[in-house]
């Protein structure tokens, strides 16, 4: 809780504080996506709060084309439509992968193609990381709810079970309580 306290005081003390060193920390991490941060601060907000994030990621190179500040405002307006669930521990995790050279090499120019070929590659991986964490989550539960003993029930079972809890009924209520892993 405090983390999001500090990220909505001050997002860039927050920006510099945070050190996601794998996707399973950025999942860990409060989730509050870049489309959050832009529906409570305004887009011209983000923006800026980004081109800041970008200017200190191009600064790590040193490429014979670097990116003036309308391919830096054209790759943000990109990067917030293309991925608006991301968070700022996405891009922080996301720029120190790109630095250590796991998306690919540089050859003279870090642009706006090369960065968003990277976040697909980002994207990927994270997606594969969720993938496998969902199954790792299934499997638990499996094994904690075995079919033979687990009851399943139909959608309007369901809405009577509910009707039912929404009038009090504590029988009701402990059925739509989700299981404990």
């Amino acid at each position: 809780m405090q983390a999001v306290t500090l990220l909505k005081s001050s997002p860039m003390l927050y920006w510099d504080s945070i050190r996601p060193k794998t996707v399973l920390d950025v999942f860990k991490s409060p989730q509050v996506s870049i489309v959050e941060l832009k529906t409570q601060n305004g887009e011209i907000w983000l923006q800026a709060l980004m081109v800041k994030w970008m200017n200190s990621f191009l600064r790590f190179y040193s490429v014979n084309g670097t990116m003036n500040a309308i391919q830096v405002a054209d790759t943000i307006n990109l990067i917030i439509e293309t991925y608006p669930h991301y968070t700022q521990e996405d891009f922080k995790l996301f720029f120190n992968m790109a630095k250590k050279g796991l998306f690919g090499q540089i050859f003279g120019r870090v642009d706006g193609e090369v960065i968003m070929s990277w976040l697909t590659k980002y994207d990927i991986h994270r997606d594969t990381k969720a993938q496998d964490l969902s199954i790792k989550e299934a499997e638990v539960w499996k094994k904690l709810h075995p079919a033979e003993a687990t009851k399943g029930v139909f959608f309007h079972e369901y809405m009577e079970i509910k009707k039912r809890a929404d009038a009090g009924d504590l029988e009701a209520i402990e059925l739509l309580k989700p299981p404990r892993l």
